[in-house]
């Protein structure tokens, strides 16, 4: 299976390099370069590339905070920080990005990247398993929770709540591993801390400067926020205008 690849860096050198050296990875192509954040989301969003590689350091936002942006846009997206320091290594995995590579990068070490990126998009390409009930935290004890019932779910005083009509139950994953396991179909990002229902989003209400937000169907009729960039990816599912 061949690999789409974008190289982000504000140094052309080592633009080039890496470049080089992913020509001598098996089965991969470079399809465009960027020198900061808002090329590479340009270009994420005109290549749709299968993996994108970040240096940690940049003007603006640093590879982390890209790749936590590129990732909500384009969560099948896996992003491969590279870095000559190692301090920004737990934030990236945290962010669930797909490896952390340091300069000088080893060619033997970029392989090794690009095989895992390779196995892992094949496996994601390959299952159709996907959660409909979870179990949530209720007191000292777990309950099973239909997925069907939630209306979303929500980061909140650093934990992940699942929102239904009656109650909200805190959940031991993260939102971007949720985000894996739900059904696309089904579940929508709007924000990089929310994850609604499509079928419970009752109104698309604008907030002004091209902003929005979702009014949910729920009892208190809760407004969620949607994300600028996010917008484009609802307008291609619920079209709307404005």
């Amino acid at each position: 299976m061949s690999i789409r690849a974008i190289v982000v860096d504000d140094e052309p050198l080592a633009r080039d390099e890496l470049r080089f050296m992913l020509g001598q990875c098996r089965d991969i192509e470079v399809v465009g370069e960027a020198r900061n954040a808002p090329e590479a989301q340009t270009l994420c969003d005109e290549e749709q590339p299968d993996v994108a590689f970040l240096d940690l350091r940049m003007p603006g936002p640093d590879g982390v905070a890209l790749a936590e942006t590129l990732m909500a846009n384009h969560p099948e997206l896996r992003v491969v920080i590279v870095s000559a320091h190692d301090e920004g290594a737990l934030r990236a995995f945290e962010a669930r990005v797909a490896d952390y590579l340091l300069k000088p990068v080893r060619l033997e070490r970029l392989r090794q990247a690009v095989e895992r990126i390779r196995t892992t998009s094949a496996s994601s390409a390959t299952s159709h398993d996907r959660l409909d009930r979870i179990a949530v935290r209720r007191k000292d004890a777990y309950v099973v929770l239909e997925l069907d019932d939630v209306v979303y779910f929500e980061v909140k005083d650093e934990l992940v709540w699942a929102v239904t009509e009656e109650d909200r139950f805190a959940i031991d994953k993260t939102l971007a591993i949720l985000e894996e396991e739900l059904d696309p179909e089904a579940f929508f990002r709007s924000h990089r801390g929310f994850i609604v229902r499509y079928d419970r989003i009752r109104a698309i209400e604008p907030t002004g400067a091209g902003t929005f937000q979702l009014r949910m169907d729920h009892p208190e009729e809760p407004k969620v926020p949607l994300a600028r960039e996010r917008a484009k990816k609802l307008r291609e599912r619920i079209p709307f205008s404005g």
